[in-house]
């Protein structure tokens, strides 16, 4: 007992940084050490003086921020998303009148994450191709993936094809794997969905990313350029049932986007532009 307490008092004086000839600490001139009676004797106990604890404080944040950057850097590999989608945040929006609410609904969508999650809360985010419905779904797979929440981001295309892949090397087991990571993420972006084959197999894949993801109680945002009732039309499987989508309808909200495309709206400014140089 006596050899394990010296090497006790021997580990923390070490930790803090202390010599046992040393009374105060030659920086706030605190005493760093103190007589306490421990087991029947008088022994000198390291204790840590005001500049040591804000050492120690200031060390441990930057372990933390650290750590912290690390596990960003593992989930966002982890989230499916490429470079260009990693450079939509809200920081980088470009407010135009109509995006006021769409900006809004993203914010308090990631301030809120806590309640949406508890209460399964989705987006079913439609409207015509170019008018920002993928940047305001990765804006806020950014921003929580910013406070850590473990997100996948990806196109229903994408999907269909991380599962082909998989059937070269693992087979079936490969298609369980891909479905099941998709399952554990706790927030599922699932970008353009109706873009893919209307295939019998295509179909059956994507409702059982959807029904992964509605059995375990987990939010849902999608983007499409379909309207739900086409949306609707796309997802009926071969035995003329909608339960893709019905299964969508009850996890997620539809947010229509409306507006001129954003893409077209460059397109003609690089042509305007082009047309100036010509001339």
């Amino acid at each position: 007992m006596e050899e394990v307490l010296q090497n006790l008092i021997h580990t923390t004086t070490q930790t803090l940084g202390y010599h046992s000839n040393t009374e105060y600490c030659e920086k706030c001139g605190e005493k760093v050490f103190v007589e306490k009676e421990l087991l029947g004797r008088v022994r000198k106990v390291p204790v840590i003086c005001s500049c040591r604890k804000k050492e120690l404080e200031e060390q441990k944040k930057r372990e933390e921020a650290m750590e912290k950057a690390n596990r960003l850097q593992r989930l966002k590999k982890y989230s499916l998303m490429d470079e260009k989608f990693s450079e939509c945040t809200f920081e980088n929006w470009i407010a135009e009148e109509g995006d006021k609410k769409l900006y809004k609904l993203g914010i308090n969508y990631c301030d809120r994450w806590q309640e949406v999650k508890k209460k399964n809360m989705g987006l079913l985010i439609w409207g015509k191709p170019g008018n920002g419905k993928s940047y305001l779904s990765f804006c806020i797979a950014n921003r929580l993936l910013s406070q850590l929440v473990p997100v996948i981001a990806i196109s229903s295309n994408g999907i269909l094809d991380k599962i082909k892949e998989t059937y070269n090397y693992y087979g079936k087991e490969g298609e369980v794997e891909v479905i099941n990571s998709i399952k554990n993420a706790s927030l599922l972006v699932l970008d353009d969905l109706g873009a893919e084959n209307t295939t019998t197999w295509a179909k059956e894949k994507i409702y059982k990313v959807i029904d992964s993801r509605y059995r375990d109680n987990k939010p849902l945002i999608i983007t499409t350029n379909l309207t739900p009732k086409q949306l609707k039309e796309k997802m009926i499987g071969d035995d003329g049932v909608a339960r893709t989508y019905d299964r969508i309808i009850e996890m997620c909200q539809p947010v229509e986007v409306k507006g001129e495309s954003k893409r077209l709206k460059k397109a003609s400014a690089k042509t305007k532009l082009l047309k100036e140089l010509i001339n």
